[in-house]
């Protein structure tokens, strides 16, 4: 490294952190492993897959999430082998294992080898007697805004959906851990559950308490979360799934931080005839002022001494993360502006915006813990703001495409927390604009707008794209 690109890089520590983290994550042979692993019957010539990632990483992270905007530069530097009309075409025909294995490998990157648990700036946001369980959020995500570029959908109504997304939060250590997708927008998200649950098995080690929203609350998922013997449950159910109490176990009740009362029973949720019958333990929390209603959860933790029922209750609360994630995911990584056409390049898409996700928040928690704060006082979105104009700096006063080039990969875990704690631990990084605005009093909620007939609706673009060859290999 030359002393201007060293100088250059000096003045932009977030940047450089950036391309520290991605280096030691997503290296070139790793993807390159990855992609054999994983492509299928896909293949790969001129344009090699971790081309491919570098140049959607530069869309997103200098480019605005204009693809057209980092390939031609990447074709004006010389690193492009192809025509711009290649990489799109490459992008929509990358299998969905590849997308899944992307994030996956990130993921266990930053978990496995140590990086996370050295972090001192997250506190654990879980009550102390759930310490034992590695606390998994899980929610399904619809992939919007599909532009109708492609010639199946051209002239259809209402909005397209890219595809089906099942995710999973780490709720400790708030990172993404793995998606199970669909290239169907309409599918429901129950029937992924079993795949997203054996990738997220195969990451983490020990116990796990398994949460999930009412969509998850039926007979079929409680044996699919348990079936690991150490494994557990925590899921929200509608009245709609009975419950039959036991007579022989008095009901308990209570009061929440916030006054509110919860009551706990005992029994068994299916009927007598019903293989899939559990024997569970119910908790209640009545909100009558709350328009979503009561929230009945229902668990395989019987033991009330050692899991009281309050902690349970805080710990479903914070299932809340992941739609904030899936928030951020969607609004300050660019997943509104879709690079690609076909379901498998908006899957793809997705997998990176998480990977980007993830690797923000690591960030994020060097630099609170720089600044002796808790990492829940930085704004994520703030602090991506500032990393996006250093390196959009870097891109203007350095090498346009491929920057990581200059960082080569830390060798040890520990040799990248040493880089990460000199570059963003340093007195002069710490922003106060960084900090999370305070929150304000919650508005009422606004009416929705009535749609007028004949607009509004939407459908799936692998269904449209279905629909369309069938109609072209008809007779």
């Amino acid at each position: 490294m030359d002393g201007y690109v060293a100088e250059t890089l000096a003045r932009l520590p977030l940047a450089r952190a950036v391309f520290e983290l991605f280096s030691y994550v997503l290296d070139e042979p790793s993807l390159g492993e990855l992609f054999e692993r994983h492509r299928g019957r896909c293949y790969e010539r001129e344009l090699a897959f971790p081309t491919v990632v570098y140049l959607l990483r530069d869309a997103l992270l200098v480019h605005g999430g204009s693809g057209l905007a980092s390939f031609e530069a990447a074709g004006e530097a010389g690193a492009l082998p192809v025509a711009v009309k290649n990489v799109y075409e490459k992008l929509g025909r990358l299998p969905l294992a590849v997308s899944t294995a992307l994030l996956r490998h990130a993921a266990g990157r930053l978990l496995a080898d140590g990086l996370m648990p050295l972090l001192p700036a997250r506190r654990d946001p879980l009550p102390a007697t759930l310490a034992a369980f590695a606390v998994i959020a899980f929610d399904g995500k619809k992939i919007k805004r599909a532009a109708k570029r492609l010639k199946a959908l051209r002239g259809l109504p209402g909005k397209m959906l890219g595809g089906k997304l099942l995710a999973a939060m780490h709720v400790r250590h708030g990172l993404a851990l793995a998606i199970e997708a669909d290239p169907d927008g309409e599918r429901n998200d129950v029937p992924l559950v079993p795949g997203l649950v054996r990738q997220v098995r195969a990451m983490v080690e020990g116990p796990i308490l398994w949460m999930g929203d009412r969509q998850f609350g039926n007979l079929d998922l409680p044996a699919v979360l348990s079936e690991r013997g150490d494994d557990q449950f925590l899921l929200r159910c509608t009245t709609a799934l009975t419950f039959h109490p036991d007579e022989q176990r008095a009901e308990q009740e209570g009061a929440d931080a916030r006054g509110r009362r919860w009551v706990q029973r005992w029994g068994w949720v299916g009927s007598a005839k019903d293989k899939r019958r559990r024997y569970v333990r119910q908790v209640v929390l009545y909100r009558p002022e709350e328009a979503d209603g009561d929230v009945i959860l229902i668990t395989g933790l019987l033991d009330a001494a050692a899991y009281p029922a309050e902690d349970l209750l805080a710990a479903y609360l914070l299932r809340w993360e992941i739609e904030c994630m899936f928030q951020q995911v969607t609004e300050v990584f660019d997943l509104r502006t879709l690079i690609g056409s076909t379901p498998q390049a908006m899957v793809f898409q997705s997998a990176f915006c998480f990977v980007l996700y993830n690797l923000i928040q690591v960030v994020r928690s060097y630099v609170a813990a720089g600044a002796g704060r808790d990492a829940s006082e930085v704004s994520t979105e703030k602090l991506f703001g500032t990393t996006r104009r250093q390196l959009t700096a870097w891109a203007e006063l350095g090498e346009p495409a491929h920057a990581a080039q200059y960082v080569r990969p830390a060798p040890t875990p520990a040799a990248l927390d040493g880089r990460l704690r000199s570059l963003l631990g340093g007195p002069g990084v710490w922003r106060r604009r960084w900090l999370k605005a305070k929150p304000k009093k919650p508005q009422p909620p606004r009416p929705k707008a009535k749609v007028r007939k004949g607009h509004g609706g939407h459908t799936s673009v692998w269904r449209a794209m279905q629909a369309y060859e069938q109609q072209r290999a008809r007779p």
